[in-house]
């Protein structure tokens, strides 16, 4: 496994909000629906394996203490602290992992050292799982769960109603405990990571918390002006369209867009879109050639490469 600090780019001394935002970075940047180099996929899941271990304050501190053997399953963190301040019975413990002793790794240094009576093993956590939750936009921007089917760590098939924290995105992980590999010897079950992949919208488009949508107007309100209705996440909202609007001119709806953590809300941005009628009428293109007589200059005057 490699350095997961080095995966992400990011030193060891980095503070976790530096950590969230390189794993975002590189998420977005190597997520298969979005990269289709073959070993986007891979890269991938390298990033979210590392973001696993550093992104979690927990894991982190027992990757620092003890490095790629903290992710082993059946890892103990307060025996293996033990372990390590006895002096490793003499083994020594370079990089802060369990090499050198008798060269089995941190499995025989496990069952060697933390073995009950009897040469039987102790209980044994199961392992870790991975799954993709698929959700459809609104159910990011409103929270409302999504059902959603797995194999339990029981047998069978188990289904549950999930929500995506907010401030989660396209690309993040959730973990569901106890919901992995069952343990053995009476060991618990492992977790179920999953990568939160989220649909397609056809009018809406996410730009970080922020969303984006568009929203046709008449040429008559484009030039005059108008108080429209457009919908939002949270019901229909009345905007004035300025006089003398352009196509692809922005205008913000305050707290419309995705959730973030704290509890507050990204915007809502209306892209105006002046749309000609669809019509073969004869009249429509005369008061269309009137209307070019209004233009001061050639509109393609700037246009140069």
């Amino acid at each position: 496994m490699r350095d997961p600090y080095a995966v992400l780019g990011v030193s060891k001394s980095a503070p976790q909000d530096e950590i969230r935002k390189a794993f975002k970075k590189l998420a977005r940047k190597y997520h298969p629906d979005l990269n289709k180099d073959p070993a986007a996929a891979e890269r991938f899941k390298e990033i979210n394996q590392a973001n696993e271990i550093v992104g979690d304050e927990e894991k982190r501190k027992h990757w620092d203490d003890f490095g790629e053997a903290s992710t082993r399953p059946g890892f103990d963190a307060a025996k293996a602290r033990q372990w390590k301040q006895s002096g490793g019975f003499g083994g020594g413990m370079p990089g802060g992992g369990f090499g050198g002793f008798g060269g089995g790794g941190f499995e025989d240094i496990f069952g060697q050292v933390f073995r009950g009576q009897g040469g039987r093993a102790g209980p044994r956590r199961g392992r870790d799982m991975e799954g993709t939750f698929t959700v459809d936009l609104m159910a990011l921007i409103t929270g409302d769960p999504q059902e959603f089917s797995f194999s339990s760590s029981a047998g069978g098939s188990e289904t549950l109603k999930l929500a995506v924290p907010a401030g989660l995105r396209d690309g993040g992980t959730m973990r569901l405990k106890g919901k992995g590999s069952p343990g053995a010897g009476g060991g618990p079950a492992g977790d179920l990571h999953l990568t939160v992949k989220v649909l397609p919208h056809p009018h809406l488009r996410v730009d970080e918390d922020n969303l984006e949508m568009d929203v046709p107007i008449t040429i008559h309100e484009a030039i005059v002006g108008a108080k429209v209705e457009v919908p939002t996440p949270d019901g229909p909202v009345r905007i004035r369209i300025p006089a003398g609007s352009t196509g692809g001119q922005r205008m913000r709806i305050k707290g419309r867009g995705l959730r973030k953590r704290g509890g507050s809300r990204g915007h809502l941005f209306v892209v105006l879109r002046p749309t000609v009628p669809a019509t073969e009428d004869a009249r429509a293109a005369e008061l269309a050639e009137e209307l070019s007589g209004f233009y001061p200059a050639d509109v393609r005057a700037d246009l140069t490469l």
